[in-house]
């Protein structure tokens, strides 16, 4: 099957959080299973200035928001042996800015209108007929509709399928977006005007994509309800029929602790002597007391109210109680900033803050660390603990999204859990490891029973497999949704 993938980012060329990672190595997986998969994402300036070999231009064409017409040409390079289109609009992406700039609609209707004069062309040039789009978030996300809408006609035969990565983040612009995206009220596809009065990108895809899938069953079933819908729980139980979860999965390539260049000492299953010894190059890289019979604990996040740090600065004190080693790398809401700037100043040999994102740090601290801690409001996916298992290291999350569907707690579990999100709730869950920890023997048996899990994209490759046929039956113009 022919599939186009859409995308805002792609690892290693750009990556802000888990989207990059799954568009690098969910097709590379489809591939592996005969699809032909190729990704296109926008060439930010980052890229362009950035070394990575880029064929091109391959295409040139133009491309219009409203009455503003952009001339765009189309480079191209590999991630995983998968090609890659790079969508070239230099007066949208040219910027040292990626998101959050006034005009991010018209950036991102150009982007949409690109990836479709790139299937013209690969169409008309190559002889590739694009038979699935596959739209990840936002930012792709006029592409189910102009596929039911403006360009039906020039593609009748191509299904779309809409993947949900964060629910929270839905393109919601101003009323005059309708107006830059070429959309029109009327006709068989009514363009609806949201409750809020806003042109909302996520909620017009998951109207109008053939299938549209989250990145975990739970997550697929949360989204459904007012707690977790964010605003769009009555348009997705509307399509509900079309709706399903998918666990991420990791790139058990990159991700792998006995061969990650990145480590102090590689470590398997047969010899885990490396980790030990990975953990106290840690506490020392970051000046924690080097003693390996002390519990650590490490986080990589954002430092955000979503994330759980409400929760997690409030067991601070229980922790250092404790005797407990913490770590935490990333940055985020200035007043989690401070509070752990303060507690690595106060408690240096016990707590360890690094308030930026470093990939090289987060490896080190996924194979040195203990525990691995991620107590999320609400987490779509959550790649962290998958990662955590993957190096022995034992998660404890709140059991919400896609950590409900990956960590399990009890005589067969691979790490430790919470549900209702309260402190005591964390506390407790907290304790519960932090006496387990003391039985070494039964903990080496928890660590391995985790590094055994296949959290590889093979599984959840061959379910998007059956998603793109079933997407592909189900489009048509019997099948059209009702609204865009």
């Amino acid at each position: 099957m022919n599939i186009l993938f859409a995308a805002a980012e792609v690892a290693p060329l750009l990556k802000t959080g888990g989207l990059a990672d799954v568009a690098a190595a969910l097709p590379a997986a489809l591939r592996k299973l005969g699809h032909d998969v190729r990704i296109v994402m926008p060439r930010y300036q980052v890229i362009r200035l950035s070394k990575t070999p880029q064929q091109g231009p391959i295409a040139g064409f133009f491309a219009a928001a409203g009455v503003r017409v952009e001339p765009v040409e189309v480079f191209q390079t590999t991630v995983k042996d998968t090609p890659l289109y790079l969508i070239d609009v230099p007066a949208a992406f040219d910027r040292s800015q990626l998101y959050g700039m006034a005009d991010d609609d018209a950036r991102f209707v150009l982007f949409a209108r690109s990836v479709l004069g790139l299937m013209q062309h690969l169409r008309a040039v190559e002889g590739w007929h694009t038979e699935v789009v596959h739209a990840n978030d936002w930012h792709a996300g006029l592409l189910p509709v102009y596929l039911k809408t403006l360009f039906a006609r020039s593609f009748p035969a191509v299904a779309s399928m809409f993947t949900i990565h964060n629910l929270a983040y839905q393109g919601t612009f101003s009323p005059f977006t309708l107006h830059l995206s070429g959309l029109t009220p009327g006709g068989d596809m009514t363009v609806h005007r949201d409750d809020d009065e806003q042109f909302n990108f996520m909620a017009r895809a998951i109207r109008t994509a053939d299938v549209i899938t989250t990145v975990s069953p739970t997550y697929a079933r949360e989204v459904l309800t007012p707690e977790y819908g964010a605003g769009l729980d009555g348009v997705l139980r509307e399509r509900r029929d079309r709706l399903f979860g998918v666990l991420n999965g990791i790139d058990t390539e990159i991700f792998d602790p006995s061969h990650d260049p990145q480590i102090a000492a590689p470590y398997s299953l047969k010899d885990m002597a490396g980790k030990a010894a990975c953990k106290q190059a840690l506490q020392a890289e970051l000046g924690l007391s080097d003693d390996p019979t002390l519990p650590l604990i490490g986080m990589v996040s954002r430092l955000t109210d979503q994330k759980g740090l409400d929760l997690v600065t409030d067991v601070m004190p229980d922790l250092l109680a404790a005797g407990a080693q913490f770590i935490v790398l990333g940055s985020g809401d200035p007043q989690y900033e401070q509070t752990f700037a303060d507690l690595h100043r106060h408690h240096g040999n016990q707590i360890a803050s690094v308030l930026k994102f470093d990939a090289a740090l987060a490896q080190r601290i996924y194979a040195g660390c203990d525990m691995f801690l991620m107590p999320s409001q609400y987490e779509p996916g959550g790649l962290g603990p998958l990662i955590a298992l993957r190096y022995g290291t034992v998660p404890i999350v709140r059991a919400t999204g896609g950590l409900n569907d990956t960590v399990r707690e009890g005589s067969n579990g691979n790490g430790f859990r919470f549900q209702p999100y309260a402190v005591a709730m964390l506390q407790a869950t907290l304790n519960r490891a932090l006496m387990a920890f003391k039985d070494q023997d039964s903990w080496a048996a928890l660590r391995e029973r985790g590094m055994r899990e296949d959290f590889s994209w093979n599984t959840s490759a061959a379910i998007y497999s059956e998603l793109y046929e079933r997407a592909r039956q189900l489009h048509g113009p019997g099948n059209q949704a009702s609204g865009s």
